[in-house]
């Protein structure tokens, strides 16, 4: 019974939180297409999924001439065939950190088998592939990692591998036909961006790369990688919305119905189609549907010709209202909900863990203002430990006299950081 009731829930949210965030987030997106003069508008797998089943209903209410397409793709199938022609860049993003990572995760991230994982293993001497690392330890791993000619060569010919079977899905999908590409995701580092333009340049591509996301923490890496437009903060902007939000509750807002593209593959029919990774679990699945089940009901029960114009400073209020009111100050049975979501930062998917529970309180310690400025200031070496994903949402699960000190020392550090990192 409680199942049924978790599930009626999810409905719930969908219709009152998910989606009015995401039409307002929607109608920016092609209301600045519009303005930009785009006619084809690509909604990037799987955060784009919602978006652009949302952008279908809005450009057809309000009788808007853009082209919405759905890429599937993801960081994984967009970097594997790009490290061969990326140089050092290459080694840099498989060596990336995270919340959760071991030697097995770093080496899986090139998509090689699991008999080259051994010989690399027994080529630098490592004993334990699957044990945490820290970041000293992330450190010294790349360091041994720059010597194995096995590493180097596998991820090399995985890359190539991968490359022409990539390129031909995005001829297939017409990216090659558009003078200004433009995409939409939830965004936050553009590396997705990046990838793409990576590609196609190799392959000749000639013209301009057009974003829009929900927000980004970095500026463009560089001018190539085109233009970054957000709706809700940027590098230098929205420090308050920046402080009040959390990026990887929000990715689970926009949950798509589909595991993660790993990559492409031709069909019997000659088609190119993207091979998925194995779902999480039938129990995720149906929390998603029916999310996007809430979502799409609030959609399209709006009369647009009553709804008027899209009145972007009004939007942006609306939004900010009910991110803040549900990342920051959830609910005891909305942390429950949304904190059972299964998660990964990781660009294989290779693992899943809960959003926020409350066997996760005890980490609450790591997140003090005081000690974390400490630490940041004079570069204390502290033993590592787990990270949270949406700590406000384990806030929930403390007893409520503790919960206001919780969140001012967390909140308070976002806000310095974001203001620090302006």
């Amino acid at each position: 019974m409680k199942k049924a009731n978790n599930q009626k829930d999810i409905v719930f949210y969908g219709k009152s939180l998910v989606g009015p965030v995401m039409l307002s987030f929607t109608e920016w997106i092609i209301s600045e297409a519009e303005k930009k003069g785009i006619k084809r508008l690509y909604f990037l797998a799987r955060d784009g999924y919602l978006l652009y089943e949302i952008a279908k209903t809005v450009c057809r209410e309000r009788k808007i001439d853009v082209d919405c397409r759905y890429l599937y793709c993801s960081r994984q199938a967009l970097r594997i065939p790009s490290y061969h022609i990326i140089g050092d860049e290459a080694f840099e993003l498989l060596t990336l950190g995270g919340y959760h990572f071991t030697k097995r995760t770093i080496l899986e991230r090139a998509a090689i088998s699991e008999s080259e994982i051994n010989g690399i293993a027994s080529e630098l001497d490592i004993k334990e592939l699957d044990a945490p690392m820290s970041y000293g330890e992330l450190g010294e791993f790349k360091e041994a990692l720059k010597s194995s000619e096995l590493y180097k060569k596998a991820v090399i010919e995985r890359s190539a591998d991968a490359y022409d079977t990539t390129i031909e899905y995005f001829r297939q999908e017409g990216l090659f036909e558009e003078e200004n590409l433009a995409i939409a995701d939830s965004g936050w580092t553009g590396s997705m961006q990046r990838s793409l333009r990576q590609l196609l340049e190799n392959e000749g591509f000639k013209g301009k790369l057009t974003g829009f996301y929900f927000g980004m923490y970095v500026s463009a890496k560089e001018e190539a990688d085109g233009e970054y437009n957000t709706f809700y903060f940027d590098r230098d902007s929205g420090t308050k919305r920046k402080a009040t939000f959390n990026n990887n509750l929000f990715e689970c807002m926009l949950s798509a119905p589909h595991p993660m593209t790993v990559r492409y593959e031709q069909s019997e029919n000659g088609r190119i189609d993207p091979v998925f990774a194995p779902i999480a679990s039938e129990k995720q699945l149906n929390m998603i549907q029916n999310q996007i089940k809430g979502a799409l009901e609030f959609v399209n029960e709006i009369d647009f010709s009553e709804k008027g114009p899209f009145v972007y400073e009004k939007e942006l209020k609306k939004v900010y209202k009910l991110l803040k009111r549900h990342m920051i100050y959830p609910t005891r049975s909305f942390a429950e909900i949304y904190g059972s979501f299964a998660f990964c930062d990781d660009v294989t998917e290779g693992y899943y863990m809960t959003l926020a529970d409350s066997s996760k309180r005890k980490l609450l310690r790591k997140y003090m203002l005081f000690p974390r400025i400490l630490k940041k200031l004079f570069k204390l070496r502290i033993a590592e430990e787990g990270e949270l994903f949406w700590p406000y949402g384990v806030i929930a699960f403390c007893p409520a006299i503790l919960r206001p000190w919780y969140r001012f020392n967390i909140r308070a550090w976002e806000i310095l950081k974001a203001i620090l990192h302006k």
